[in-house]
């Protein structure tokens, strides 16, 4: 019996998997994308290497893609995946720098950029924002139409369905240049003092943009740490416990320690940490001993939260 797929909240992550799960499962999809983005054409004799979330000091590549053409050359795929948010400053421009290096390091013969958004993402037919090519969701929404997957067909086209009407109906964010920039240097410098708190290399960010969530993979998914900038805090925030920060108390208030105290934040119960205030709209590097104090806070909120998990 047929029945609906209704799927909300699609976003860049679940698109990511898609894509991986297709690249490492299916030749036939290796060698389509292939032929949508290289040229002149290779053809695949195999994949080496699907990676994603690649972060190098240039940046982050959302999926790279290795493989090998008939020729026995190495062919480096570096795609960047849009739901319906805007390109980074110079982030097309960062995909480049990145291909270039794995080429002079002798990593790859050759090298593509890609872009894969819905085709409402793109302004004319032809434009490529600044990569070497694109592939719409559409057009792998089509690919999957002419599969024999079954019922797994009928739920991937469901998902790309509801990612391209986001690119439609989403909200478009309206970037402020130093906020962005403020934020790319607040990463770099996570990624340098406190990688485990696995900061998500950020996009283009609006005005106001002041409180950096992170989300490592040993949090439970309903627990986040939040640095809120302009107010001096970096908070252990336990999801719906807004009014059950009591609980939080009794569960807890025998480690807590004596610069950590409980608070609730909108409706999340939290255990917190006072830092210095931080300005986005400011100059950075006159910050960067506040916001290391706020990063080195994060950094041990995970710490000892992941101590105690074992425990609980």
């Amino acid at each position: 019996m047929a029945f609906s797929i209704p799927i909300s909240g699609v976003c860049e992550r679940d698109i990511d998997l898609l894509l991986l799960e297709e690249f490492i499962t299916s030749f036939d999809f290796c060698q389509w994308f292939v032929d949508q983005v290289m040229k002149p054409e290779s053809n695949v004799e195999c994949l080496l290497n699907a990676r994603r979330s690649v972060t190098q000091s240039s940046g982050e590549s959302d999926l790279e893609i290795l493989l090998r053409d008939s020729d026995g050359n190495q062919v480096q795929l570096l795609i960047e995946n849009k739901v319906n948010a805007n390109l980074q400053p110079q982030q097309a421009e960062r995909y480049q720098l990145r291909g270039q290096s794995y080429l002079e390091q002798g990593n790859c013969a050759k090298f593509c950029t890609v872009i894969v958004a819905p085709k409402r993402y793109f302004s004319s037919d032809d434009a490529l924002k600044g990569f070497h090519s694109r592939v719409t969701y559409e057009a792998i929404q089509e690919w999957f139409s002419n599969q024999e997957l079954g019922e797994r067909k009928r739920y991937k086209e469901a998902l790309l369905k509801a990612a391209i009407e986001k690119g439609t109906l989403g909200y478009q964010v309206v970037a402020d240049a130093p906020v962005t920039d403020f934020w790319q240097m607040y990463w770099q410098l996570v990624k340098e003092y406190a990688p485990e708190l696995e900061m998500k290399e950020p996009g283009a960010k609006p005005a106001g943009s002041n409180f950096i969530y992170f989300r490592p993979v040993g949090l439970p998914k309903e627990v986040d740490i939040v640095h809120k900038l302009p107010h001096g805090k970096v908070d252990l925030q336990f999801r719906k416990m807004g009014e059950q920060v009591s609980e939080l108390k009794h569960q807890f208030e025998g480690d807590i320690e004596s610069d950590m105290c409980f608070a609730k934040a909108g409706k999340s119960g939290c255990i917190r940490l006072r830092v210095p205030t931080v300005n986005t709209s400011d100059n950075f590097v006159e910050q960067k001993r506040q916001i290391l104090e706020g990063v080195f806070a994060a950094q041990r909120l995970l710490e000892w939260y992941l101590q105690l998990k074992p425990c609980r």
